[in-house]
This record gives structure tokens, sequence and C-alpha cells, in this order.
């Protein structure tokens, strides 16, 4: 696994725990940091929308 496809899944892994979290209704400030994290370390190796449209099960 490249560190592109190790950055992408970390994200959306992160990602997808603050979306369950606002269909709760509640999203915790530490996940949300948390996310934007991973997806700020996960932009320097070239992932994009689509690579988390991808992993989220979207287009």
């Amino acid at each position: 696994m490249s560190l592109k496809e190790s950055a992408a899944n970390a994200a959306a892994q992160a990602l997808d725990k603050v979306f369950k979290q606002l269909d709760d209704g509640k999203t915790d400030r530490d996940d949300v940091r948390a996310a934007n994290s991973a997806m700020d370390l996960a932009a320097v190796f070239g992932v994009t929308a689509q690579d988390y449209a991808q992993r989220l099960g979207g287009d």
C-alpha cells in the first residue's frame, strides 16, 4: 500500500466517524480536528475528493 493510499484510508476513516456523529446530531471537537489534520496530511500526498468518495461509498 502506498503512502497516498494509507493517508486516504486514514482520513476517510476519520471523516466517516465525524459523518456518523453528524447523523446523530452531535460532533466531538477532537474528532473533527483529527479529521481535518488527517485530510491536511492526505492532501500532501495528492489525495482528492474523488479518493474520499470512493472510500466513503460515493461516486
